[in-house]
């Protein structure tokens, strides 16, 4: 089996000082952008069960996931945080237990959850006082015996989501590390990925800490720039075969396998992924990732709204950044483009739901559509746009494993 631990996005609470804390914080605007990316990760992992603590934050977590993809998500009590539901501050005396979400709160917000007899009118939590380091090391070794007894002689994908200082005592466990365990872990990031092959004869750490998947200002939680990928691919990798292109550089590896065909749904994505593929007009695609930081930081993360509002300062600014592609043409289709992005979300609700209401049937047809919607608009900026956002099938190499597995494979 393949197990996948997932720490929650960023909650109000990691955000906050100590004494601003509360029992069960939302997630910041930044913590739902982190949940929002994390889709497409746990996508790719091609999960067959998958795990969430009740607390808010990791539901809120899960939650874009479960609406973009309708699979469904068990509550498991015993993946909470070391502690529990607690309000107060200054030491664990002064801890008070809260009752924590009730069944009909999480059945209400969360209607893809599925919840065990243990979730009633009385919340999980029940007021219960808080948990010490020991109860925390006793339920992790309950969880990870739990997962060794369904899961390791089966072929499953697990995906855990849970949170920072549990999933250290998860690790202590499961790498059979002395003492709590815990405290040989730094801390996880906030959507950071951990992935571990467990049979019954031997446990492999393939990845630890890992948020390739979110812009690198958007990590929060620890400093994981050792763990960023896009600098390393997992080990899995070595045993893969992935198409052709991919084999000149890992990043080109990482975007096949983590994005290349997954749907995107925000208008900033969106745009972002028809520039690119704009600017790798007369270029490689390595060239454009090796880019893609620097495009993101000179075009404000691609927020739609404020590309919209550039003027002829920005272009000039945009024209003398050696980090990108500095083309008058490619960064002049760029701002009409966003300002099209803008008004299709007026009109449609979303620049997803402009092309989900195309009745395109070929490329051919798609290229009309644009040519006639967008600027700096071909048959392969267009193709390339619509196959990497799902909308045309893919030409996988018959060897790869994506093709194999049958993903959207044209």
């Amino acid at each position: 089996m393949e197990l996948y631990i997932v720490r929650h996005a960023e909650s109000e609470n990691n955000a906050r000082s100590e004494e601003e804390r509360t029992d069960d914080p939302a997630l910041t605007p930044l913590g739902y952008r982190q949940a929002e990316y994390l889709v497409n990760r746990i996508r790719h992992f091609r999960p067959s069960r998958i795990f969430v603590s009740p607390f808010l934050r990791t539901l809120e977590t899960i939650a874009p996931y479960i609406r973009e993809t309708g699979q469904p998500v068990d509550a498991w009590t015993d993946i909470h945080e070391q502690g529990g539901v607690m309000s107060g501050f200054g030491g664990r005396t002064k801890y008070v237990g809260q009752p924590g979400m009730k069944r009909s709160e999480i059945e209400q917000g969360f209607p893809g959850v599925r919840l065990g007899s243990e979730f009633n009118g009385k919340g999980w939590w029940k007021c219960r006082p808080w948990e010490d380091y020991e109860s925390a090391r006793e339920r992790a070794v309950r969880v990870i015996e739990r997962i060794r007894n369904e899961f390791d002689h089966t072929g499953e994908r697990v995906v855990l989501v849970t949170h920072g200082a549990f999933i250290r005592f998860l690790m202590g466990v499961i790498m059979d590390m002395p003492g709590m365990g815990y405290e040989h872990f730094e801390q996880f990031a906030n959507t950071s990925v951990t992935r571990f092959t467990i049979t019954p004869t031997y446990t492999q750490l393939g990845l630890m800490n890992c948020t390739r998947h979110l812009p690198e200002a958007w990590i929060t939680g620890t400093d994981t720039r050792p763990y960023r990928t896009g600098e390393f691919i997992e080990q899995e990798a070595e045993d893969r075969q992935r198409c052709a292109w991919t084999l000149k550089h890992p990043l080109l590896a990482a975007f096949h396998d983590d994005e290349y065909g997954f749907p995107l749904t925000r208008d900033n994505d969106l745009l972002e992924r028809l520039v690119l593929e704009i600017n790798q007009a007369g270029l490689s695609w390595l060239t454009v990732l090796k880019k893609r930081k620097a495009f993101r930081t000179a075009f404000d993360q691609f927020d739609v709204d404020r590309v919209s509002a550039y003027g002829e300062s920005d272009r000039e600014r945009l024209l003398r950044d050696e980090g990108i592609i500095r083309n008058r043409l490619k960064i002049d289709a760029a701002i009409h483009n966003a300002r099209v992005v803008q008004e299709i979300s007026r009109d449609y609700g979303s620049f997803k739901h402009w092309l989900d209401s195309q009745a395109c049937d070929s490329l051919d047809e798609w290229v009309t559509v644009f040519k006639k919607t967008f600027r700096f608009m071909g048959p392969e900026i267009v193709g390339e746009f619509l196959m990497s956002t799902g909308y045309l099938p893919i030409r996988h190499d018959a060897e790869c494993y994506l093709a194999k597995e049958g993903h959207r494979v044209g």
